[in-house]
């Protein structure tokens, strides 16, 4: 049977110029379909702004949203109006959203409206972020009556998807457990051609000020409690004892991006340098790191450890904190038994202990090419797409949209 020609949309709130993991593959998900067969792809985000780009078979829909309170990046995708007014403008043959909050409703109603098909990525794991946060903040007994409540909603949502796509056996299991259907499980993958070995330590070591006798220690990512960057300086102080020198480098920003600009500023071991667009300047640095450090422990997955390891560097994590299946081929594969400061920097040294040559580099670099192409994860996921389109509508994906604008700026005026 001839593969359809499909518009997939795609609802993403966590989505800003200086996010990572999300906005990273739904571009790469918009590249593959454009090359590779005749879909086209509208994408709806939050923005200081509204706003319509369209380019070739492509359309970029920037919905003016207020700031997400506590964060310097984010906002709330919200405007129900507009979004549905841009739903039925595309007229998409299947909606994608990355996340479980406002957006989601509002695409399950696009998507009944539409009469088509929506699938859930499950791009964080709220439930462990969530109970984490419980336990910090809240009695035990306040926690016995939240968490119920969060699964029952996350059961309600979920389960009114055509499909929930999780990148990992774990989180399958997890949501599994709470009694959510329809799941699909679809590894993530990395960009390849960009992220490679590249002979980039000289120079990247001089941009530093640091000897070539120095450990370069490495982390890539969005400076937020979350993920546990005080560990990563804890780490470090304990490191500092060792008689060869080691140098932290933290590219990204968020909401700890004045406190990592104060530590680095303080503390000669540390360098911060802001998020880059770039993914050529993050493969010179992944290329020319020692050891990529994560000390995050409630991740669904971990794209930077997969374009650390394309590069050839061993990653470190925290065991059981999401990384897990990124770093299955790792071997030995050494883990932090938790978050903590020590226990990272027990896990350093053991590595340190094993010792590393380029033939273990480029046997990582094959690993990767072997198991996690996006090549391979986007094949997996337009299939699907096409399967859930051929699918007939459950009955209570009924009604057509009636909002009718001829004009862009039309559609987004309040």
């Amino acid at each position: 049977m001839e593969s359809p020609n499909l518009k997939i949309c795609d609802i993403v709130q966590f989505y800003s110029t200086l996010s990572g993991g999300v906005r990273r593959y739904v571009h790469e998900k918009i590249n593959y379909l454009l090359a590779n067969a005749n879909h086209s792809h509208c994408l709806i985000v939050p923005s200081h702004r509204d706003a319509v780009a369209r380019e070739e078979r492509r359309t970029i829909y920037e919905i003016k949203s207020p700031s997400l309170i506590g964060s310097n990046s984010y906002r709330m995708l919200i405007n129900k109006k507009k979004i549905l007014a841009a739903l039925s403008k595309e007229t998409p043959d299947l909606i994608e959203v990355g996340d479980p909050y406002r957006a989601a409703w509002i695409g399950l109603e696009g998507a009944r409206q539409n009469n088509i098909p929506i699938v859930a990525f499950y791009h964080s794991d709220y439930p462990r972020a969530l109970d984490r946060t419980l336990r910090k903040y809240l009695s035990t007994r306040i926690e016995s009556i939240v968490t119920p409540l969060i699964q029952k909603y996350l059961r309600k949502l979920y389960n009114r998807m055509s499909a929930t796509v999780v990148s990992s056996r774990r989180c399958h299991d997890a949501l599994d457990t709470l009694g959510i259907q329809n799941l699909r499980t679809i590894t993530l993958g990395t960009n390849l051609e960009t992220f490679k070995p590249f002979g980039s330590r000289e120079r990247i070591f001089k941009e530093l000020g640091i000897t070539e006798s120095t450990r370069l220690l490495l982390f890539v990512g969005r400076l937020a409690r979350e993920k546990n960057i005080r560990s990563l300086f804890e780490m470090l102080e304990i490191l500092k004892k060792d008689p060869v020198p080691h140098h932290l480098v933290l590219i990204g920003d968020g909401e700890w991006h004045n406190e990592v600009r104060i530590k680095a500023r303080e503390d000669k071991n540390i360098s911060w340098l802001p998020f880059t667009e770039s993914p050529e300047r993050l493969a010179d640095f992944y290329s020319a790191a020692d050891l990529f450090v994560h000390a995050g422990n409630c991740e669904t997955f971990g794209l930077v450890s997969l374009e650390a390891q394309a590069c050839g560097t061993r990653v470190l994590a925290v065991r059981r904190g999401g990384l897990d299946e990124s770093l299955q081929y790792e071997n030995p594969r050494i883990m932090a038994r938790n978050p903590s400061g020590k226990s990272l920097a027990q896990a350093v040294q053991q590595i340190w202990d094993l010792g590393e040559t380029e033939i273990e580099r480029g046997l990582r670099r094959q690993q990767m090419e072997k198991h996690f192409s996006w090549e391979a994860t986007f094949s997996k996921l337009t299939a699907l797409y096409e399967e859930l389109a051929r699918k007939e509508i459950p009955a209570h994906f009924t009604g057509k949209s009636v909002i009718h604008e001829s004009e862009d700026s039309a559609l987004l005026s309040k």
